[in-house]
């Protein structure tokens, strides 16, 4: 039987049971709490609903751009001859371009009102007022340091107006009078602010006015460029704000001057060839003219039309000598031209190519071609862009291979002058054998026909690049004008609710586990069940009445109910109705474990069987005052042989049970507790008594209920909630299986039912505890009983 008793005093659980539990214990505990999720539930919905008037569309507006990365005009050969490239098509470096610091502040240069932001106020909202703005300020003067500052204009009936500083961050006295239309001027500023066709609708505008540089940096933070799909070479160019009308005439005028300087460039090369040739057809045009009136003149006065063939074949064989001379003096020309380019024109743009004056050779028609094309990716490219100083590098490289190549031309047209000057002395040689008129003739006819083919030439070669650049056409071609394509915080106000819905779940449910984490005491049966492994045999509820016989004052009351279920819990647990002796101690001193034992010992003496309360805490004995008692001899007095029991045990009429003091407090107590003076008395009593309860001193502060409780049959531990400390009671108890200590229970006091799991488990169930003593009542015919059983609840 003893083996049996020692093996059900501790509680087993399975992990799942644990877990499972504790998950409810939380859902029950918050739900106990549910005003307070209440509460923040309605001023989270009431904060999702401010929040959400202040909300104001945000649209994604976007545009989109073919980049033709290949495509090549069938004049190619022609123009690539005049240095006319195609156009680089690198469509990475468009995107950059795109993006670029200076191009997007030529846009901004270009657009109106993006310098001042015009903004109208309500209660809830601020709103742009651009395209729709009622006035326009035009600013002569600005003070720097105004940039960003709201201004706010009131605008009155007669046309009038008053400025000042909104926020009071420049000025706060600021209060600047005039008059629509009439400039104005202030030391921070010189303006004229001009009604618009829009109508005046709100009195109070806002305003600030932009730097240039906020402007760009805002744009190219919020510009986004991107391809449409993968393999395209169609560029998405989108902007989102709550401003979409601004969002869209700023790509749009994007997409013209990207589009628009493109062609520029294009045009670039051919202008210059085109230049080139106008410069050698003024000289060429100049020299026709003279050899021309030269020879009409000398065949007027001479009356000659027509040489004699002889002297018509020296002629042809002149001017095909003249020709080639030309053609060299040309290349020269070209070479001093280009040499100097590459010395000071580097940042002009591309080069006029050789080709377009008859140098044909390979090789410096493909490094100057080359050279052009390294000049526009230089010049698609930020100086910011790694790639630009990668581009120099290259381009210095080629003007060293240009100058090389150039050197070495020259050393083979040097070849070629001296073998045309043989030739040439040939021919002269032929000329001087003619006859005088003759002579003359030729040497004049020779220069005509040499400026004439020229002039003809240059002529067809600028018809042929005026024509090209007349045809030219930007490389790339918007296929889409910007437009609206998204509301991009359409389900922000759905967003907001649901946020500040789970701040409002939150924010209690926060609170609930720190109150319940930080708080380290004992509150109900759940904290005992986890920080011991006795057996918890009992709870007390919480009470104001503080009469230590309360039980049978109050026989109908829960509270006296509780203590029958302890007493027949603890006859289940010894196996018997009679002869118990029960020791009360406690964790720790005002747990209550007095107010418990003078309370258990009237409930046993309600049986009617002979009871006997002991006050062994003899350190400290209370049960006399409690009582109401005086100070007479008891145990001690006992212990030490001064009196015998008969002589100290007290008997009171309106007491059920009897009383054993603690008598004088002695200097040693410990040694007392363990005489066999104590174990005789006990065997003495127990023949005497029906019922037991010994009072002791805390077993968690001094060791007088060690000594006790191998002589007891139940050893109870009294603990108190939301004031025994958890740490210390699960030491405590660890400590007590250790030594080993058998029969121990415990017993949770002062439990305040409405405020723990155990109360919410229990609250529909009778008096709270989980044991309805009303069980079996008729809703209607016991009604009236069972009213007046509870009518012992009151005051308790």
């Amino acid at each position: 039987m003893e083996e049996n008793k020692n093996s059900n005093q501790y509680t087993q659980f399975s992990d799942n049971e644990e877990s499972d539990f504790i998950l409810k214990e939380w859902l029950l505990l918050f739900l106990h709490y549910w005003y307070l999720f209440l509460l923040f539930v309605i001023l989270a919905l009431g904060a999702a609903y401010l929040k959400n008037r202040t909300w104001i569309e945000s649209y994604q507006s976007k545009g989109t751009i073919i980049i033709e990365e290949n495509r090549y005009s069938g004049s190619q050969a022609f123009m690539q001859g005049f240095g006319v490239q195609p156009g680089y098509r690198n469509v990475d470096n468009q995107t950059v371009i795109l993006t670029s610091y200076d191009l997007i502040s030529r846009v901004i240069d270009s657009i109106p009102f993006l310098s001042v932001d015009y903004i109208t106020k309500s209660r809830f909202k601020t709103r742009n007022l651009y395209n729709e703005t009622p006035i326009v300020i035009n600013a002569d003067f600005i003070d720097p340091k105004i940039y960003g500052v709201l201004f706010k204009l009131s605008i009155n009936t007669d046309g009038t107006y008053v400025i000042t500083d909104e926020n009071g961050s420049i000025d706060k006295t600021l209060n600047a009078k005039g008059r629509l239309g009439i400039p104005i001027q202030h030391n921070l500023f010189f303006i004229t602010v001009e009604p618009t066709s829009n109508k005046i609708l709100r009195r109070e505008i806002f305003f600030r006015f932009r730097s240039k540089e906020s402007l760009i940096s805002d744009f190219m933070s919020r510009l986004q460029i991107g391809f449409i799909q993968d393999g395209s070479s169609v560029l998405g160019i989108s902007l989102t704000s709550e401003t979409p009308d601004r969002d869209i005439d700023f790509i749009n005028k994007l997409c013209s001057v990207f589009l628009t300087e493109n062609l520029e460039r294009k045009n670039d090369a051919a202008s210059k060839t085109m230049d080139f040739i106008d410069q050698q057809l003024d000289t060429v045009s100049k020299s026709l003219a003279i050899s021309e009136g030269a020879m009409t003149q000398f065949r007027r006065s001479n009356q000659i039309v027509d040489l004699p063939s002889h002297s018509s074949e020296i002629l042809g064989k002149a001017t095909q000598y003249d020709e080639k001379q030309s053609a060299l003096n040309l290349r020269d020309s070209y070479f001093k031209y280009l040499t100097n380019y590459l010395k000071t024109n580097l940042d002009a743009g591309a080069v006029v190519a050789p080709s377009s004056l008859g140098l044909n050779d390979p090789m410096l028609m493909s490094l100057v071609q080359q050279f052009n094309d390294l000049i526009t990716k230089r010049n698609e490219t930020s100086d910011k862009n790694p790639l630009y100083a990668k581009y120099n590098r290259e381009i210095e490289s080629l003007k060293n291979s240009i100058n090389e190549v150039i050197t070495n031309m020259r050393a083979s047209m040097e070849i070629e002058g001296q073998d045309l000057s043989r030739k040439m002395a040939s021919v002269q040689s032929d000329i001087s054998a003619l006859p005088r008129k003759e002579m003359q003739l030729i040497g004049i006819e020779r220069k005509y026909r040499v400026d004439d083919n020229y002039y003809t030439f240059f002529l067809q070669k600028r018809a042929e690049a005026a024509i090209q650049k007349a045809s030219n056409s930007p490389d790339n071609s918007i296929l889409d004008k910007a437009r609206i394509v998204a509301l991009t915080n359409g389900n922000t106000k759905s967003r907001t609710i649901l946020i500040y819905l789970l701040i409002g779940f939150l924010i209690p449910a926060l609170f609930v586990v720190l109150k319940e984490l930080l708080n380290n005491t004992i509150r109900d049966t759940k904290d005992v069940e986890r920080s011991s492994k006795y057996l918890l045999i009992g709870t007390i509820k919480h009470t104001k009445n503080t009469d230590p016989t309360l039980t049978s004052k109050r026989p109908r009351s829960s509270f006296t109910e509780m203590f029958r279920v302890i007493r027949t819990r603890i006859e289940f647990i010894v196996q018997r109705k009679t002869k118990i002796a029960i020791l009360v101690t406690s964790a720790e001193s005002g747990d209550g474990k007095t107010y418990f034992s003078t309370n258990l010992a009237s409930t046993y003496g309600m049986t009617g069987l002979k009871t006997l309360l002991i006050d062994m805490d003899i350190r400290k004995p209370s049960i006399n005052e409690r009582m109401g008692l005086e100070e007479t001899d008891g145990v001690t007095n006992y212990l030490i042989g001064e009196k015998k029991l008969d002589e100290i045990i007290l008997k009171k009429e309106e007491l059920n049970f009897d009383i054993l003091l603690a008598g004088s407090v002695p200097p040693n107590p410990g040694e007392l507790i363990r005489s066999d003076q104590l174990k005789n008395m006990f065997l003495e009593l127990r023949e005497k008594y029906d019922y037991i309860i010994v009072d002791t001193s805390p077993i968690g502060l001094v060791a007088e209920a060690y000594s006790l409780a191998p002589m007891m049959d139940a050893n109870l531990i009294v603990v108190r909630s939301e004031k025994t400390n958890k740490s210390f009671f699960r030491k405590l108890n660890d400590q007590l299986i250790s030594d080993n200590l058998k029969h121990c229970y415990i017993i949770l006091n002062d439990i305040n039912i409405e405020n723990t799991s155990y109360g919410r488990y229990g609250r529909n169930y009778g008096y709270g505890y989980g044991y309805g003593y009303g069980y079996g009542y008729s809703k209607e015919k016991d009604a009236q009983k069972y009213v007046q059983y509870y009518e012992d609840d009151k005051d308790i």
